[in-house]
């Protein structure tokens, strides 16, 4: 009772298309000999079609580039600090421009990068701290590591500041430019987020569950006719994409048809009701856009449109008068942020929906338009880095069936490239199977010496519930139950947590446990059990007593990613028992914690790739031990 139904053309997604030309076809993912990628120009395979996007709306996004860098590079010479809405907000316009094929200089980021160094020097310390983890934790997504130990200073500190019912409640708030806990609360979802992708510690997912339950509890009543400031809907918004809410799962669905219904008759957004300006219209599509809308549907469309009707000579915008200093940075970011997810080719997808399960039978057609020159030369479909589908045309649709499609969490990607080669790409996440339990971390709080449990719960009905069973350890292997409760079924974020007291109230000695998840439907029969390995503890005794193993999985592969994400990996012991499994994440990181001393091999598994493995060493009171490895 709990397969979620197949979500298709939620709110306009996506426009329906034929293929045309020569297309390349692999069913499943445990294809034994591979399929090769498309390759189209030549008699076998020639290019039928060339489809142009929107080429004004990518040279608007150019200037308005050009004019923030130059504005903030002058506000930091003048100034001689930092300034959360200025360098911070600077900075993520840059890395999204970077990752979506703009002409972004590295110097210009390496600039932003040194203001930001300077920390926090002036304005409310909550404030900056969100603004400063959201701008490294986008410089470490789109562009590269080499701060990371700047990231992972201001995960901590988020952190500390987390109030129990998951805000983190801004210190410093002059709307419109800082726009209040809505937006430090998203801003610390998105830095606890990409920690995660780093570095693979699940521990970064139960405060990002927590900040998830306060805004969907915020929200919760909210609906079109609720009268609210468009700035706190577009924060919840992007908030829940952040902490990886799809767009068709009914809290994110409801915001979106808000925004919808608050667009004006010209096409753009406004703080105040009815009247258009760039700060609200970048902010929403920018919001709608990470929501999964795109090129194609008409919101999106004339919000476009209307930014690039409005932008000045020199690249700003100046549609919203403010008493507070650097509110023209802050309209011409969100209106920069809000064309900059343009990316080289829009890609349109009809048929599917991230985080959906699958359903037997799919038809998925995808419509790609070229947003600089030339057309677009073939489009693509990958399922877990494996060629489906292609066709040397601008257009593709595809009969996917998923029968023996293996139960679990699959990757889709669809890749646009266009006449000089350039190439664009919408992942999308889906589901087989009895998979409603995801993304399960564990957290020692040592202020309440209390174990957090985090887990998203992604099927749609509300009926069953989920236990929690607490079991000791033997050795590598579980022992007996020593901690049982259960809540009801409830989409979305849940948490749980385990102070170290049995089910008799008895307290039990710290160290390694295991806490098991099982989901039970109206019936009271289990359709899904999930566990993870935890100790009882804190993190410096964690570290004295075990260690950790991570690493990178790099990939030679057709869908061109460079990393294996969602890739299964095991940790055996010399007995060659598995003693902890992991999944590799956004970034292709994995990790193992609570590792006794020892050898091991680590060991990888993905459907159509060569298994690989590597000797690794467990060392207590250590960095932990790196074992990265390439796919082929």
């Amino acid at each position: 009772m709990f397969t979620r139904q197949t979500l298709v053309g939620v709110l306009g997604v996506g426009v329906l298309a034929l293929a045309v030309g020569c297309s390349s076809k692999a069913e499943g993912v445990n294809a034994k000999a591979r399929a090769k990628p498309l390759v189209c120009g030549d008699k076998q395979a020639p290019i039928v079609v060339k489809a142009m996007g929107n080429p004004e709306a990518r040279k608007a996004a150019q200037r308005g580039l050009g004019y923030l860098t130059k504005a903030s590079k002058q506000w930091t010479k003048e100034h001689g600090c930092f300034g959360c809405h200025v360098q911070a907000v600077t900075m993520e316009a840059l890395t999204v421009g970077m990752h979506h094929q703009y002409d972004v200089g590295m110097a210009d980021v390496d600039e932003m990068a040194r203001a930001l160094m300077m920390g926090v020097t002036a304005g409310g310390r909550v404030t900056g701290a969100a603004f400063e983890g959201q701008a490294w934790a986008r410089y470490d997504m789109w562009i590269n590591a080499s701060h990371t130990k700047e990231l992972m200073q201001y995960t901590d500190e988020l952190l500390s500041l987390q109030q129990q019912d998951g805000s983190i409640p801004d210190d410093d708030a002059r709307l419109p430019i800082t726009g209040g806990t809505m937006q430090t609360t998203y801003q610390a979802m998105q830095t606890w987020r990409q920690a995660f992708a780093r570095t693979a510690d699940d521990k970064w997912l139960a405060p990002m569950r927590k900040a998830e339950q306060f805004l969907a509890k915020r929200s919760s009543d909210w609906t079109v006719g609720t009268e609210l400031y468009i700035q706190d809907v577009n924060f919840a918004l992007l908030g829940l994409v952040a902490a990886g809410v799809g767009p068709g799962e009914p809290s994110t669905m409801r915001l979106q048809k808000i925004l919808m219904a608050r667009q004006n008759q010209d096409g753009g957004w406004g703080l105040e009701p009815k009247t258009s300006d760039a700060l609200a219209t970048g902010q929403t599509l920018y919001a709608l856009r990470l929501a999964g809308h795109g090129d194609g549907e008409s919101a999106i469309d004339r919000g476009t449109k209307w930014l690039v009707e409005h932008q000045a000579d020199d690249g700003a915008w100046r549609t919203y008068r403010s008493n507070q200093g650097g509110a023209e940075k802050g309209e011409g970011m969100w209106a920069v942020l809000g064309l900059v997810s343009m990316d080289v080719t829009s890609v349109a997808v009809n048929g599917l929906v991230d985080g959906q399960h699958v359903a037997p039978a799919m038809k998925i057609a995808v419509t790609a338009t070229d947003n600089q020159a030339g057309g677009v030369s073939k489009v693509e479909m990958f399922l877990d880095d494996l060629p489906l589908a292609g066709a040397c045309a601008s257009t593709l649709s595809y009969d996917w069936s998923t029968k023996g499609l293996a139960e679990g969490k699959h990757t889709i990607d669809i890749v646009a490239t266009n006449m000089q080669n350039k190439t664009s790409r919408r992942r999308y996440e889906v589901y087989a199977g009895n998979v409603f339990l995801t993304d399960l971390g564990t957290r020692f709080d040592e202020s309440r010496q209390t174990t957090e449990i985090a887990v998203r719960n992604i099927a749609l009905e509300t009926t069953g519930k989920v236990e929690l069973n607490v079991f000791a350890m033997d050795g590598d292997k579980r022992g007996a139950k020593v901690f049982g409760t259960d809540q009801a079924a409830a989409p979305g974020a849940m948490t749980f947590g385990w102070n170290g007291v049995d089910s008799a109230g008895k307290a039990l000695p710290r160290g390694k446990y295991v806490a098991e998840l099982a989901f039970r439907d109206a019936k009271g029969n289990i359709v899904q059990k999930s566990e993870t390995a935890f100790v009882q503890d804190t993190e410096a005794a964690q570290r004295a007593q075990y260690g950790e193993i991570e690493g990178q999985l790099a990939m030679d592969g057709a869908a061109g990613t460079g990393v294996s994400a969602n890739t299964q990996v095991e940790l055996v012991n010399e007995k060659g028992e598995v003693v902890q499994r992991a999944t590799s994440t956004a970034q292709g990181n994995y990790r193992f914690k609570s590792v006794a001393k020892g050898m091991y091999k680590v060991r990888t598994s993905k459907a159509g790739f060569k298994s690989q493995e590597a000797a690794v060493e467990a060392k207590p009171a250590a960095p932990a031990t790196k074992a990265d490895m390439r796919l082929k």
